[in-house]
């Protein structure tokens, strides 16, 4: 019954995953439907610890290693191996350790590899060590692969958790698969699979936002919060932050209320959004209401707040305004990074000064801040509006030795330099 309703649910899926598996690049490393050959009953970690004194210490030791996890591949390998030798064997849960710290060191393929000998030696698994292994095909982008798996737990006698759903929907975003992660939400919860937590619900309400979705996020938040299911800080700030990006701040400004209600506190990430959104429609006097809000809830900006301040002070010319907030952020232990100086650069740019651009260029490299693409444009654009097209030609050329490409802005701003003074042929 599990497996007819699992293919009800999936088939809607099947055509686009076939069209990924064949377009895609990726070898796996062992033929998958190969491990149905291996018996993976379920196994309630019954393999005891060893009685002997020298060999339980020992197996303590590795086994905690594991847990706390490797700085060197080579070291998780090697109690891998001194694992396969104990007698009698540890816990399937060591194993799962194992694998998820190879997971922490996004050493995907190499879980997978590790996985594979694990069934060759006949070592009993359970739905954790399946789900991360879904996890680590998500992460090589063969989220074909990972759907495979499903009809192999269910075989074998294991129930397929929210988790592993939710690590599929977000393999499926990932891929840039929007639509199809959506679609199997809405399956899932059709044919009862599962009943979805919030990290499921955040998953796909974060897929809906990156297609750009405001309206139908906040349609599945209101659904989400009527099957009694609390949304927390991540579920706000992800539809914040979307309802900003499409200048529907009044709205997003309503969560923020709504959340402080319900006793869900908001971050430094709530806001930052919501400066960003007041910010682009130049809404001055409720920035500086939120940033006292923040010290009253005594929430610390961080480098990406001041960042924003930043630029949206340069973009409107007001670049003492600017660097007061730089003075700030240093005087409470923030840095300003290549972001803040290329900001400050555009401002100057703006007001036609490129000279002092290019001076807080050279301060930025003294200070051990490599410059990137956006910082060069930025100064190319600025020299080619004076009509000082050579200048620009030399930061142009001077790219590549700092490891950087042009990019097609880079090209665009340089071809109109040309042509404003004339330089046809060029």
């Amino acid at each position: 019954m599990m497996m007819k309703r699992l293919m009800r649910a999936f088939s809607p899926l099947k055509s686009q995953l076939l069209l990924a598996h064949s377009s895609g690049n990726f070898t796996c490393c062992f033929d998958l439907y190969s491990l149905s050959r291996f018996s993976t009953k379920p196994n309630p970690n019954n393999f005891p610890y060893s009685s002997h004194p020298t060999h339980a210490r020992l197996q303590h030791l590795l086994l905690e290693k594991s847990k706390v996890g490797f700085d060197k591949l080579d070291d998780a390998l090697q109690v891998f191996d001194k694992m396969l030798l104990m007698k009698p064997l540890p816990t399937v849960i060591d194993f799962n350790q194992l694998l998820a710290a190879l997971v922490k060191m996004k050493h995907y393929s190499v879980a997978v590899s590790v996985f594979r000998k694990m069934r060759v030696e006949s070592i009993p698994v359970d739905i954790i060590t399946f789900n991360t292994l879904i996890n680590c095909f998500c992460h090589l982008n063969r989220v074909d692969f990972a759907f495979s798996l499903l009809a192999g737990i269910i075989k074998h006698g294991f129930v397929p958790s929210v988790v592993t759903y939710t690590t599929l929907i977000r393999g499926l975003i990932s891929q840039d698969m929007p639509h199809e992660a959506q679609l199997l939400f809405q399956n899932l919860i059709r044919f009862q699979l599962i009943q979805p937590n919030v990290v499921t619900y955040n998953t796909i309400i974060d897929g809906i936002c990156k297609r750009g979705n405001p309206s139908v996020a906040v349609k599945l938040f209101k659904i989400m919060e009527k099957k009694g299911c609390k949304p927390n800080t991540v579920t706000y700030n992800t539809i914040v932050d979307c309802l900003c990006k499409h200048r529907l701040v009044d709205q997003a400004l309503g969560l923020l209320h709504q959340m402080t209600r319900k006793g869900i506190s908001p971050d430094v990430m709530t806001y930052s959004s919501l400066i960003q959104g007041l910010c682009d429609i130049n809404r001055w006097h409720d920035v500086k209401q939120l940033l006292k809000e923040m010290d009253v809830r005594n929430i610390s900006r961080d480098v990406f707040t001041y960042n924003i301040l930043i630029d949206a002070y340069c973009k409107e010319g007001m670049i003492e305004d600017a660097e007061d907030v730089i003075e700030l952020m240093i005087q409470r232990g923030h840095y300003p990074n290549v972001v803040t100086y290329s900001s400050l650069m555009d401002g100057y740019c703006l007001r036609g000064e490129v000279d002092k651009a290019l001076a807080v260029f050279e301060s930025m490299k003294r200070k051990g801040i490599l410059p990137n693409t956006l910082s060069y444009n930025i100064l190319i654009n600025g020299y080619c509006k004076k009509f000082k097209v050579d200048r620009a030609i030399d930061l142009f050329q001077q790219m590549p030795s700092e490891g950087l490409t042009p990019t097609i802005e880079t090209y665009s701003t340089i071809l109109q330099g040309f042509f404003h003074v004339g330089r046809h042929v060029e």
